[in-house]
């Protein structure tokens, strides 16, 4: 993989269907300050809603910056999007990359600066984020709920990272040279390649969070994965499944050296599926997981299993409720 010294980072943005939030996205990543060059390669999953014409919109304004990669057709939808992420670190130029998925954006002018002057100071380090706002489909910013790990900065482990999705993708930024597979080999067509980047960049080397908010991440933005799977369970079992087939690959490749956290992962996915279809018998295998959730999950748990008749009732208020 040849590199050009004279880029220091390339930003990859994937985006599809974002025409309501792609320019503070965009935004967002060209007003970096920075003492070295980055580039921003832009790939447009065949968008249809007018989103490619504004990336091309971007180009033309900071030609220097903005790397677009337009699809002419949808290979999310074909499960072939590790054929265009590969042709996107190929198309990189930088020491390291950054991700910022075309619905988020970022909060701190210097967040670039920060994590790569991180990362050059300690070349042990393959992967560093930080904590993040969560943002409504409207873009503004909770003041009293974070993705935020930990309260304070601090190295990840392993098994904290399978454990806990620990940081937002539009916190990350890796080392290209630790990424020595382009393909995440234990990813296998999962949708959640942003956990798998986190668990291999664990094993790659040391991973750093950064107790400081400098971006953030749209709840529930229109057209998003998350927002599909909120409205279709049967979406919902496939993606979550997937996810556990993924913790089993997971297992395989690592020769079973993280075997406790992965079975602890996989038993908290599979308690969280069967309670939010209201499946009261399957939720009840993993009734061990109850000693890690809170107050109301408790109550929604025995009401799925001992008051199944009134559960969807009281679950759709208590959706309502937590919005």
């Amino acid at each position: 993989m040849n590199q050009n010294d004279s880029c220091m980072v390339s930003v990859f943005c994937t985006t599809y269907n974002h025409k309501k939030y792609i320019s503070r996205c965009l935004d967002s990543l060209v007003n970096q300050k920075t003492s070295f060059p980055y580039e921003i390669i832009v790939r447009d999953d065949a968008s249809t809603d007018g989103t490619s014409d504004i990336v091309r919109a971007y180009h033309e304004k900071y030609p220097e910056k903005i790397v677009p990669f337009i699809q002419s057709e949808n290979l999310y939808q074909r499960r072939l999007s590790h054929i265009s992420y590969e042709k996107m670190f190929r198309m990189s130029k930088g020491k390291y990359v950054a991700i910022c998925e075309g619905d988020d954006f970022w909060t701190d002018e210097k967040k670039l600066q920060k994590q790569v002057d991180f990362m050059e100071r300690h070349p042990d380090y393959s992967l560093c984020g930080h904590a993040a706002y969560f943002a409504s489909e409207d873009g503004e910013l909770s003041q009293d709920k974070f993705f935020r790990p930990r309260p304070y900065s601090c190295d990840l482990s392993t098994e904290e990272i399978i454990t806990e999705w620990s940081m937002a993708t539009c916190s990350l930024l890796f080392r290209k040279s630790s990424r020595t597979d382009i393909i995440i080999p234990f990813l296998d067509g999962c949708i959640n390649g942003d956990y798998a980047q986190m668990v291999y960049f664990s094993l790659k080397g040391k991973v750093y969070y950064a107790d400081e908010l400098m971006s953030a991440y749209r709840l529930c933005s229109s057209g998003s994965v998350s927002m599909k799977v909120r409205s279709d369970p049967d979406t919902l079992k496939k993606m979550r499944l997937e996810f556990v087939d993924m913790l089993d690959r997971i297992d395989g490749y690592t020769d079973g050296q993280y075997a406790e956290a992965i079975s602890a992962r996989k038993k908290a996915v599979l308690f969280d599926l069967y309670l939010n279809l209201g499946d009261g018998r399957n939720v009840r295998k993993y009734s061990e997981v109850l000693g890690t959730v809170g107050f109301k999950t408790k109550i929604r748990y025995f009401l799925c299993v001992y008051c199944h008749p009134v559960f969807h009732v009281i679950d759709k208020a208590y959706h309502r409720l937590k919005k």
